[in-house]
């Protein structure tokens, strides 16, 4: 039995004990009191009704007169003068009503001892006089005060009741903190309470806020060390970007992701005169004019990133800078934004103007006809003396030409209810299934298009929540011969802001018709800036639901990892860029193993995205990681 319910027992126990001592207590004395005045009614009535005969005549017509007078206005029951060798004066009167309940007489019964006194005649006894009084009276007004004594005392019992509540309140909210924390700290999740004003509650939570907080510092320097390690192997140390080997995977990851038709895009700018400027400027110079480049073209992207899903950097040389615009192929405004707004000056001195090719690529392509297009658009530009080269445009017809038109196109498929979904196993270690990823499908103009083909449109339209409770309202409907395994749903972080989205995303979770079926629902890692209120609210509210929460794409900001224990999650999934360095990178494995390892201490799975073949699975075991999934893995079963 849990100390609340202990708490509220016993001060229900002590109020009713109260109540019926106190109730007990009041009747006794009442009654005790009530026999007697009786007695002692009965006694003195009998002496002075004794005194008045003994000094009367002893005719009887006289003597039962004086009974007469006296009976009449004494509430009396008998009275009785009893005369040697004559018949007895005996007067006595029916009980009057009694309002008090059978079972209320019986169990305080009005057993009063009658008044005896003794009537003379000169110096000779006379008779023996004997006076009982009415007890019918005493055992109503006994009832009427046994009544008022029960309203009081519950009214008394009643305040006593909301006070012990509010005591009990007052206990059990800081216990519910506590309580709290300590599940917490049973799922592995160390967070900080308010310390209570109970002393021994207050021990308690300043030990437990000690180990949250030395558990917390621990695996923010986990964190730090990782990012450090990060920054060490896979960045460039002048710009802080990525350097060649991580762009080339990150290059890599896009290209082999085989289920998605979207379209990205790769712009190439060089520096011009870089070794001149060395050699005039200083590379301590230079070097601080190109990270502050750096710095300006990563603020540039940001002021539009409603456009693409994501936006990485690299240095591909001294002079090569890369750019990769996922889910994006406007390459005419991205000409116009570069050309306008990225300018470079070194110790307030303008650099020659830059050169600038962009290209767009889909998945299928290869790494080396991606660069090669892009190096020869790059050779261009610096031989026509051009700011920047585009690729002409070979792609496909695509049939939708205004922002009016893809959108009308999407709601019409999202109403229509012309969407699927295609399940992406993951596997455990054992190569069996552990949930199934859901990519969608719309059907537009007559065709099944991927994700990456509307994407891009929904995300700049801002239909991304529809399309996201159109896929759950999909889901919710499969059949239980669908998969018994559990179903990956996608949110996006456009639908985690949208409170109206996200209760019709859990409404339609909670009402799915087959109710076996569980889903996990899956946030990109950009959902870990939303407030931690939001974010903490609707993990909490799917859990409730039965679904596990998870974020992919994690690997970039892992200064988060903190939040990342603190919000209760289930399961971490890294970007797919790490998969392509796997197999062959020491640093990317050991940076990875530190990752899995700092995940499991914290009570989270660790997913790898992006396996390309055996070898990289294999790997991806010897680095811990308890599921894989991507092109390379084999399922069984």
């Amino acid at each position: 039995m849990s100390l609340v319910k202990q708490l509220w027992l016993a001060t229900s126990f002590l109020v009713v004990t109260a109540f019926a001592a106190s109730l007990a207590a009041s009747l006794i004395s009442a009654y005790g009191y009530y026999q007697e005045q009786l007695a002692l009614k009965n006694i003195d009535s009998a002496n002075s009704l004794a005194i008045t005969l003994s000094h009367t005549e002893k005719e009887r017509a006289l003597l039962r007169s004086f009974l007469d007078a006296q009976f009449a206005t004494g509430h009396y029951q008998r009275i009785s003068l009893t005369i040697p060798d004559e018949q007895p004066l005996d007067l006595q009167d029916e009980p009057a009503d009694i309002n008090a309940p059978a079972w209320f007489r019986a169990l305080f019964p009005m057993d009063v001892p009658a008044g005896q006194a003794t009537v003379s005649d000169g110096w000779v006894n006379y008779g023996a006089l004997s006076v009982e009084s009415d007890t019918t009276y005493a055992q109503t007004s006994l009832w009427i005060t046994t009544k008022r004594l029960f309203i009081w005392l519950s009214l008394v019992a009643l305040l006593a009741g909301l006070a012990g509540s509010w005591m009990v309140r007052r206990i059990s909210d800081p216990l519910k903190n506590v309580v709290r924390q300590a599940e917490a700290i049973g799922q592995r999740r160390f967070i900080v309470s308010k310390e209570p004003r109970t002393t021994e509650f207050q021990r308690v939570v300043r030990a437990m806020n000690k180990l949250s907080k030395r558990v917390e510092d621990i695996l923010e320097g986990d964190a730090r060390a990782l990012s450090e390690m990060r920054e060490k192997t896979l960045h460039d140390p002048v710009t802080g970007i990525a350097n060649r080997e991580f762009f080339i995977s990150y290059l890599d990851a896009l290209v082999a992701d085989e289920d998605t038709a979207a379209q990205h895009t790769l712009a190439l700018v060089r520096v011009p005169n870089l070794t001149a400027l060395n050699s005039k400027l200083g590379h301590k110079a230079v070097n601080s004019g190109l990270h502050e480049f750096c710095r300006q073209v990563s603020k540039i992207l940001k002021l539009h990133q409603q456009h693409y899903s994501d936006a990485f950097l690299g240095r591909l040389n001294g002079s090569d800078f890369g750019i990769l615009l996922t889910e994006f192929h406007d390459i005419q405004s991205l000409r116009e934004t570069l050309a306008r707004d990225i300018q470079v000056s070194i110790c307030d001195e303008p650099v020659q103007e830059l050169r600038l090719s962009i290209c767009t690529f889909r998945p299928g392509s290869s790494r080396a006809e991606v660069m090669m297009k892009a190096d020869h658009l790059l050779a261009q530009a610096e031989q026509t003396q051009q700011t920047v080269v585009i690729a002409e445009s070979g792609e496909e017809n695509i049939p939708f030409r205004s922002a009016t038109e893809w959108r009308e196109a999407i709601r019409l498929a999202i109403h229509k209810k012309e969407l699927k979904a295609v399940l992406h196993p993951l596997i455990g270690r054992d190569g069996t299934l552990l949930h199934q990823e859901a990519k969608i499908r719309l059907k537009l103009n007559g065709d099944w298009r991927t994700a990456g083909y509307f994407l891009p449109w929904s995300r700049r339209l801002s239909l991304l929540p529809n399309v996201d409770t159109a896929m759950v309202s999909h889901l919710s409907t499969l059949s239980a011969q669908t998969t018994a395994e559990p179903i990956v749903i996608h949110i996006s972080t456009d639908s985690l802001l949208d409170e109206e989205t996200i209760a019709q995303i859990l409404k339609l979770i909670e009402n799915r018709e087959v109710s076996t079926q569980s889903f996990r629902l899956e946030l990109p890692e950009s959902a870990l800036g939303i407030d931690d209120l939001r974010l903490g609210s609707f993990i909490d509210r799917a859990q409730q639901r039965g679904s596990q929460v998870g974020i992919s794409g994690i690997g970039h900001n892992l200064e988060r990892i903190s939040r990342i224990h603190e919000l209760g999650l289930d399961y971490i999934k890294t970007d797919p860029v790490y998969a392509q360095r796997l197999e062959s990178d020491r640093t990317t494995q050991q940076y990875l193993q530190r990752l899995t390892a700092l995940a499991h201490s914290i009570g989270l799975q660790v997913y790898l995205a992006g396996a390309t073949s055996q070898m990289c699975v294999q790997a991806a075991w010897e680095a811990g990681f308890d599921g894989v999934t991507g092109p390379g893995i084999v399922t069984i079963g």
